[in-house]
């Protein structure tokens, strides 16, 4: 089955939730490839980084898709090399070089991603609360207050279906456990 097959959009999109959910489970983040699944992984990889050079060569997606699918691509690229040379890789970092971003948001993704960005928002907000008067006020809820405007702009992108980057939505999901 290709990757750019109708079945596989939902799929990237269930993958791209899950990283970002998991992204801060600290179990998830240590967990290694064992050695008996690095070809498959590599294989895997392999075909993801090919569908994201393809999928970069659409100009009709725009600068904005070109550039995360370079950046996937490279990261795929990263991931075999580090497959192929240590026996530490981490769960996560595959996961991550793995995801393939969809060629266009349906309104039912947008609105998704929306409401995962106005949880993360609001975790934000609830830091940045629970942080006034502390030692460290200054620093933490400049950060939250960062992340919660991070958060916004990416709403109001997706809300309006101005196109954003996934590297913007990953750094807009970031949870207040992930800023110190």
């Amino acid at each position: 089955m290709s990757l750019h097959s109708f079945d596989f959009i939902p799929i990237s999109i269930v993958v791209a939730f899950s990283l970002l959910v998991l992204s801060s489970c600290s179990s998830e983040e240590f967990a290694v490839v064992p050695p008996q699944e690095r070809v498959q992984a590599i294989e895997q990889l392999q075909q993801a980084k090919q569908t994201d050079l393809e999928d970069a060569k659409d100009i009709s997606l725009g600068p904005i898709a070109e550039g995360d699918y370079l950046a996937q691509a490279d990261k795929a690229d990263s991931a075999i090399r580090d497959l192929k040379q240590h026996s530490d890789v981490p769960r996560s970092e595959v996961s991550d070089a793995l995801f393939v971003p969809p060629k266009h948001l349906s309104p039912a993704m947008r609105a998704q991603l929306v409401k995962k960005l106005e949880q993360a928002r609001a975790l934000d907000d609830e830091k940045w609360r629970n942080n006034l008067g502390s030692e460290d006020e200054n620093w933490l809820t400049l950060l939250c207050d960062i992340q919660a405007r991070r958060a916004t702009r990416v709403i109001k992108k997706l809300e309006t279906g101005e196109p954003v980057s996934w590297f913007d939505i990953n750094d807009a999901m970031t949870t207040p456990e992930e800023i110190p």
